[in-house]
């Protein structure tokens, strides 16, 4: 059987979202599974709706199953986010699919293995004593030796290629060219496929109206009712919550979170005396080392005490957020395999986990991040959509 895996974030799910989907039934899946982030993003940013109206929004698109890439490595730089998304979604498939800007998955499969040589981490690591920021020194080194041309997503579907290499799994690499916007495309665009961001910014100014040619319709009207009802994410709304804490912190007692290397903390306690928004302390902090996301990263791991072994342990299981009658399948044979541990109910997690308590952590930021907020246990009492 061809069992197709896609790493994901859906936020909010869209036409591009099913096109992929939906090329990957034409190359012949019998079964995709998404591994999807939770309630927060790669880029460090809390997710537009909640994890489970988006599952469901790929379950109602095509997709079969759909599971949590947990907190915090659904935040975390590239090689955390693809290490743990192809471990835990490798049980459930044989071919990971992927869009990417360049859509030649030989380029990236070469450039992977480059990456995972002594040759690189040696080049790479010079770039970094000499004050490069990450994400610009490993760009920096591949344009060296001709893998130029390289945007967002092949530089994601670059790690996914190098998560399967050092953890020796099972699956195989496929990428598809990206149509339409480009990924983090701010403006809207022609054409009826727009990147997510450019539609959380039409959700932002209340442009609703349009979203119906970008989004497929029951996740359209889902999301209509999440802004109609004060449901969507606002970070603005947390905005105090992040002065306030910054502001009182002790930066000493922060040194060890993950991702606060180079006096981030300390950048961060200072901006927040000087700021009266979320918004102003981050611009007030960002530099070209200091990108947006890395500044955000950190800060979600400042709020919910995550430090750097947390994002170094493997994940000791994974959320049930939606699935079908061929999804229920493959839970049914991960069992009998004794695969990856899946918990159908957020109650059941094993709550002495690490793992469960930065979850715990950030549910309960996120649940303030909006009009209409939730309480404490809000998602302990959610269940995954389990389609008929």
């Amino acid at each position: 059987m061809s069992n197709f895996c896609i790493v994901s974030e859906f936020n909010p799910f869209h036409n591009g979202h099913a096109y992929l989907i939906a090329k990957a039934r034409e190359m012949g899946a019998d079964t995709v599974t998404c591994i999807m982030s939770g309630n927060s993003t790669q880029r460090g940013e809390l997710a537009i709706t909640d994890k489970y109206l988006r599952a469901q929004a790929a379950v109602e698109c095509g997709a079969d199953l759909v599971i949590e890439l947990p907190f915090p490595w659904c935040s975390a730089s590239a090689e955390y986010f693809a290490d743990a998304a192809v471990k835990l979604v490798a049980p459930f498939g044989n071919k990971l699919i992927f869009g990417s800007e360049c859509g030649d998955v030989e380029k990236l499969r070469s450039a992977a293995q480059f990456c995972e040589s002594n040759e690189f981490s040696t080049e790479y690591e010079k770039l970094l004593v000499d004050g490069e920021g990450a994400a610009n020194a490993f760009t920096a080194v591949l344009k060296s030796r001709g893998y130029d041309s390289l945007l967002s997503n092949d530089i994601l579907g670059i790690s996914y290629i190098r998560a399967i290499i050092r953890n020796r799994l099972s699956l195989e690499p496929i990428t598809v060219s990206r149509i339409g916007a480009a990924y983090n495309e701010k403006n809207e665009v022609s054409g009826d496929i727009q990147s997510a961001t450019a539609i959380r910014a039409m959700l932002e100014s209340g442009e609703t109206d349009k979203l119906k040619k970008y989004i497929p319709r029951t996740m359209c009207q889902k999301l209509i009712e999440e802004y109609n009802g004060g449901r969507l994410t606002d970070t603005a709304e947390i905005s105090a919550l992040l002065l306030g804490f910054f502001r009182l912190c002790d930066a000493e007692q922060l040194s060890d979170i993950a991702d606060t290397s180079g006096g981030i903390v300390n950048r961060l306690v200072s901006a927040a005396k000087q700021s009266t928004s979320a918004a102003e302390m981050l611009e007030a902090v960002s530099t070209k080392r200091y990108t947006d996301a890395k500044l955000r990263r950190a800060i979600l791991y400042c709020l919910t005490g995550t430090h750097a072994n947390a994002l170094k342990a493997e994940p000791e299981y994974t959320l049930l957020l939606a699935t079908n009658e061929k999804g229920r399948e493959l839970l049914a044979k991960n069992r009998r395999c004794g695969g990856i541990c899946v918990v159908t109910k957020p109650a059941d997690a094993p709550k002495d986990a690490e793992q469960y308590k930065l979850s715990e952590k950030l549910d309960s930021v996120y649940s303030l991040a909006r009009k209409n907020k939730y309480s404490c246990d809000f998602f302990l009492k959610k269940g995954a959509y389990i389609q008929k």
